[in-house]
């Protein structure tokens, strides 16, 4: 494989993580944007629950920043992604899972993206790994 398509499967991963960190963010900063995205177009919080989804929306800020500082140098900074796969996207896989089988159908769409980020980070951590190896750089 050419040096150009390894770069892209280590750095498409970073970027697929900060578009969706950030798309997050917006939504847990912006109730409206949250109901649409998990299918419930009524939702509306009370000020309890606007308050905790302010917390999770800075954290995805922060976390969208560290991807932005990863993709940078990713083999240098390969443990980001896969601190990034291992536990927040599995775990965000893992509750919209339970959301899927609890019979929210709209889950589905992110049951699916989160599976598709876990293994392109993981890819991405491990192609990296390699070339930090090959280039005595571990």
């Amino acid at each position: 494989m050419d040096n150009k398509k390894i770069s892209f499967l280590i750095r498409f991963p970073y970027w697929l993580g900060i578009i969706a960190d950030a798309l997050w963010a917006i939504a847990l900063l912006y109730p409206p944007v949250y109901g649409m995205l998990i299918g419930n177009s009524n939702f509306n919080p009370d000020l309890q629950y606007k308050l905790t989804m302010s917390v999770g929306g800075i954290l995805m800020v922060g976390w969208t920043s560290l991807l932005i500082w990863g993709v940078q140098r990713p083999v240098k900074r390969r443990f980001v992604i896969l601190i990034t796969a291992f536990p927040v996207v599995f775990g965000m896989f893992f509750v919209s899972l339970i959301a899927y089988i609890s019979g929210n159908p709209d889950s589905l769409w992110i049951v699916l993206k989160t599976a598709f980020l876990f293994v392109t980070m993981l890819i991405s951590y491990f192609l990296s790994s390699k070339i930090a190896k090959d280039n005595n750089f571990v």
